[in-house]
């Protein structure tokens, strides 16, 4: 029988790189070197081949997660989903960052500290109010109008905003989010690496 270890006995914490004028810098999410779990701030994302928990919180069981597609309605979502308290107000579409205090706040590719996107706000979610946050999985809504249906979608330098066009100024970050699966909808899954343009 294969028994699995459910805990550290003592985290060793490391922050997860991203680059930076091609230079590797610290985010604000942590990995810990013994067990693998994640933490962003003050909350930690356990995870293991059979769950993924945040806090205390179980998020679900890997064998019931699926992802929908096509979804149904506007505003909607499937995949993996956590509640978050929100740093700022949030709405559904708003594409945020995990920041140092554990909170989402929205992603923005023009501003040094406010990437890399880790998530989609998928419900209104009043500041220090907690929500759901979509972390990969399916989205729609009926306001994107998406260029070019099979293409890549990136973080905007309009804060928590996405484009189909690469930002391309010195220092804004191009970070890829995902695929456009149709005009009002997209593929969630967006990429822990990025660059900043030099």
């Amino acid at each position: 029988m294969i028994t699995e270890k459910t805990d550290c006995d003592k985290h060793k914490w490391i922050p997860l790189l991203g680059i930076n004028k091609g230079r590797n810098v610290p985010t604000a999410l942590f990995t810990c070197l013994k067990c693998g779990d994640l933490k962003v701030g003050t909350e930690t994302i356990k995870i293991s081949r059979f769950r993924l928990d945040m806090g205390d919180l179980p998020i679900k069981s890997v064998s019931t997660i699926g992802i929908k597609e096509p979804l149904a309605s506007d505003h909607t979502a499937s995949g993996i989903i956590v509640s978050m308290t929100a740093g700022e107000n949030l709405v559904f579409g708003d594409f945020v960052y995990f920041k140092s205090d554990g909170k989402c706040w929205k992603a923005d590719a023009n501003v040094a500290g406010a990437y890399p996107c880790m998530g989609m706000a998928i419900a209104t979610i009043n500041v220090n109010t907690a929500g759901d946050i979509l972390l990969h999985g399916t989205a729609r809504d009926d306001t994107w109008n998406w260029i070019t249906v099979g293409g890549v979608v990136y973080l905007s330098i309009v804060a928590g905003e996405a484009t189909q066009t690469q930002p391309s100024t010195t220092n804004d970050a191009v970070q890829v989010l995902g695929i456009a699966t149709n005009a009002d909808r997209i593929y969630f899954n967006p990429s822990k690496d990025y660059i900043t343009r030099a």
